[in-house]
């Protein structure tokens, strides 16, 4: 395995300081429902398929690992899929499902805090206990669909969507149907610790791209991918990022790199993994595309989850991709889990199904994350001295890097710890969990507003201990401690 992390030349550093509008458009915090339900950006033309081929069926063979390639669909499956289509119209001998008769629930009651209740019996609760084809409940992917054209209005492509057991789920389908072992794979610098799980056996060469504070450096990329051509070594077939709020580091990506990235999977051939769980959860007043509304030529895989806005152990969420990668998918799926969980599919398709609902619910628990967010802001100041960062423009996290500490790992697992402090040292979003780490996640979602400066108070004293420790002990290695 090998990780590259690629620093900005001169060059490179003159192309970032150009002056570029950020963001497409200004947000307002509205709570209009259409407003909150929208990731498309302002109205905007693209002229990628004018400049590129727009990838065909066959064109996606050539992406797909070789584990990828020896999946072939379960008959039995198959089965369950017709079982849904045809309905009661044929008396069948052939699927090994259970008889709902002898389930042991008749009634399921679930009250919301809006003042609704989500009630499910007889035969809409025996659907909700039983199986299910592979790519997810049919009225739920029929709903999913329409969903993400309004969210997204993408160009006209033939995409489908697939239900996946939480993002995490969709993430591993990806590097499996992606990456064969020693591929080389692009990623930001520092990302989430779930991405890095899932690509660890594929032993992957890692381009790693720093970020600046707008997130992921397109020159950066460009000047690798120029690089790597030029020597004629393998280049990569996907990258993996999180676009808005990244996890750690709280970046959005605006509107002109995200055109400038999508430019850059055309020329030079990559597909673009587009794990967008904070989506919703945005701080600032920008408003910027997804990526899959921008995606013409048909380079674009959309991770969805709902953990984030409505809750985690759901486990809701959903791919979007060409019909093609779909298929794949539901291969993988087979064999991996059959399916993900039928009653939660069918309590996710009830809560987006009420799109007003919705629209609230995301408002809600973006101000509710958004309080916390400034309320950490604020009493970090105290820290300017100690540590710097930038205040997240999305997300649920603080991004610190500490001054006069070489590596956080002692101080999180041992010097705070004994100062009743829990930290998430930088080490859990590097690839590479040996190296030596300046920087500190902080999260806000769960901790009472009462007790933000105290934590804070109590990091100022755990910051300045290490680094007196620090000034006496050699360098070592996070796993040396």
């Amino acid at each position: 395995m090998i990780v590259t992390t690629f620093k900005s030349n001169s060059v490179i550093l003159k192309k970032i300081l150009d002056i570029r509008p950020l963001y497409s458009a200004v947000r307002q915090n509205s709570q209009n429902v259409e407003d909150i339900l929208c990731l498309r950006g302002e109205k905007e033309s693209y002229n990628f398929k004018e400049k590129y081929r727009v990838l065909d069926e066959k064109d996606y063979f050539r992406f797909f690992s070789k584990r990828s390639m020896k999946r072939e669909p379960a008959l039995t499956r198959s089965l369950t899929s017709m079982v849904y289509k045809i309905g009661k119209q044929m008396i069948s001998l052939a699927e090994g499902m259970p008889n709902e008769g002898t389930f042991p629930f008749n009634h399921l009651e679930m009250n919301l805090k809006s003042g609704s209740k989500l009630v499910l019996e007889e035969q809409e609760l025996a659907k909700a206990l039983q199986y299910l084809p592979s790519q997810g409940l049919p009225d739920l992917l029929k709903l999913l669909r329409e969903l993400q054209q309004d969210l997204h209005c993408p160009p006209s492509l033939d995409r489908d969507v697939i239900v996946t057991n939480g993002a995490q789920h969709g993430i591993y389908q990806c590097f499996d149907m992606f990456v064969d072992p020693g591929d080389p794979v692009i990623t930001t610098e520092y990302t989430f610790t779930g991405a890095n799980s899932a690509l660890r056996p594929y032993d992957p060469e890692l381009l790693a791209i720093p970020e600046d504070d707008f997130g992921l450096i397109p020159e950066t990329l460009e000047a690798v991918l120029e690089e790597r051509s030029s020597r004629g070594l393998k280049m990569p077939r996907v990258m993996y990022l999180i676009p808005t709020g990244n996890n750690p580091t709280g970046t959005i990506l605006p509107a002109w790199r995200r055109k400038r990235i999508y430019e850059l999977a055309c020329k030079y051939d990559f597909l673009i993994i587009e794990d967008d769980p904070y989506a919703f959860l945005y701080y600032s007043q920008e408003k910027v595309p997804s990526f899959l509304s921008m995606d013409q030529c048909g380079r674009v895989i959309r991770l969805d989850s709902v953990s984030k806005v409505i809750c985690a152990g759901l486990r809701g969420a959903w791919m979007t991709a060409p019909s093609s990668i779909i298929e794949r998918a539901e291969l993988h799926s087979q064999s991996e889990l059959l399916h993900s969980c039928t009653l939660s599919q069918v309590i996710l398709h009830r809560l987006i199904s009420q799109r007003s609902d919705l629209a609230a619910h995301i408002h809600s628990a973006r101000s509710f994350y958004e309080r916390r967010c400034t309320a950490l802001g604020t009493a970090l100041r105290s820290l300017s001295h100690l540590a710097h960062w930038v205040e997240p423009k999305a997300g649920l996290f603080y991004w610190l890097r500490l001054q006069g500490i070489s590596d956080v790992h002692n101080m999180t697992f041992r010097t705070a710890l004994e100062h009743g402090l829990m930290l998430c040292p930088g080490q859990a979003f590097q690839y590479e969990h040996s190296a030596p780490s300046q920087h500190l996640r902080l999260t806000f979602t769960r901790i009472k507003l009462d007790d933000i400066e105290t934590a804070v108070r109590r990091l100022a004293e755990v910051i300045q201990i290490e680094q007196k420790l620090q000034e006496r002990e050699p360098q070592r290695l996070a796993t040396e401690r």
